[in-house]
């Protein structure tokens, strides 16, 4: 019945404003069609919304709102209004050409910004909202890069990174990029994750760039996680040759796990291989905790092997019985009670 009303909401819209803002409704909107540069349209959208359309990459997910549970079947459809719902995209969502970004503005700054599908309804609850259509490509990127380096509270960055990473112009990738490189803390890690997550091949490039540039760390370290990400056919790849020979030990360790989690079936035989030869005992607690992480039982059977090798070191068979200890498998409990009271 809900979706019903909402359907029956959407057609009391004019065709011309539905058409133009999306699936917005229940809003008053001002059309500025002949502004390009969303930074000129701040002034005159100055305590409303401004909205506008982007193009998106190819194969790109259409972001909408469910309420309630993540995988549930909760009414679709976003608000203008703070609420609480879940936001972005499902395996079952269906493809876009293009989004509707919505930008909150508040002082001549960006409060809220929300990216959604043509297709996303979008409640107004009768805000006024500045309409100024398709923009210039260029424009558009400096616009959201200068939102997305405005890493302090009350603005929108992280979701100006999101929509930079959707962007259809290859320019998006490069300007993550320099966001990665450039930038320290968060505005760097999410920049990485967003080139694995989002930006293909062109993003695999630019990843491995950043791995030869950054220095050893938590940001560089980033770069394992957007790997196991990345869907081009050569990350897997260079996610093993981290795990396998990277200088540093703890982006070693990293890569080991995410190995484990995504490519568990490749990931089995080389955390063997490392548990039996490497010497750097940081790393042996990595590659044991990545085991604990692999399908279908088959990490318990290995711990529990493990654990009975006295020719293993000490640190692994600690971290296997430690790991074993927290398996919710009552049969490796019962397993791990019975070697241990041998």
């Amino acid at each position: 019945m809900k979706m019903l009303l909402m359907v029956m909401a959407l057609t009391t819209v004019s065709d011309h404003a539905f058409a133009q803002a999306g699936a917005l409704y229940d809003a008053e909107v001002n059309n500025k069609t002949t502004i390009t540069d969303p930074a000129e349209a701040i002034k005159p959208a100055e305590g409303q919304w401004m909205a506008f359309s982007m193009p998106v990459a190819a194969g790109t997910g259409s972001p909408c709102c469910w309420a309630g549970k993540w995988n549930g079947t909760g009414e679709a459809g976003c608000s203008l209004k703070p609420e609480h719902e879940s936001y972005g995209t499902r395996s079952d969502s269906p493809t876009t050409d293009s989004v509707i970004v919505y930008s909150q503005i508040r002082r001549g700054s960006i409060v809220s910004l929300k990216i959604v599908g043509p297709q996303c309804p979008m409640n107004g609850h009768g805000a006024q909202v500045t309409w100024i259509g398709d923009i210039d490509n260029t424009a558009g990127l400096n616009w959201l890069e200068a939102l997305a380096r405005e890493d302090e509270p009350d603005t929108a960055s992280d979701s100006a990174l999101y929509a930079l990473a959707l962007h259809r112009d290859n320019g998006a990738g490069q300007r993550l990029y320099a966001l990665a490189k450039e930038q320290s803390g968060s505005i760097s890690e999410e920049a990485i994750f967003w080139l694995g997550e989002a930006r293909g091949d062109a993003g695999f490039e630019l990843l491995v760039r950043l791995l030869g540039e950054l220095p050893s760390g938590e940001t560089r370290r980033r770069i394992n996680f957007a790997l196991s990400q990345n869907d081009s056919n050569e990350a897997a790849d260079l996610l093993y040759t981290i795990a396998s020979s990277d200088a540093d030990s703890e982006q070693r360790g990293d890569a080991l796990f995410w190995l484990a989690e995504e490519y568990p079936q490749r990931a089995e035989k080389m955390l063997l291989h490392v548990i039996s030869s490497e010497q750097d005992e940081d790393v042996l607690e990595q590659a044991v905790f990545a085991v604990s992480q692999l399908p279908a039982g088959r990490g318990d059977e290995i711990l529990l092997q493990l654990a009975q090798d006295k020719q293993m070191p000490s640190v692994v068979r600690r971290q296997a019985f430690f790991w074993l200890a927290n398996s919710d498998d009552e049969e490796t409990v019962t397993m791990l009670t019975e070697l241990l009271t041998q």
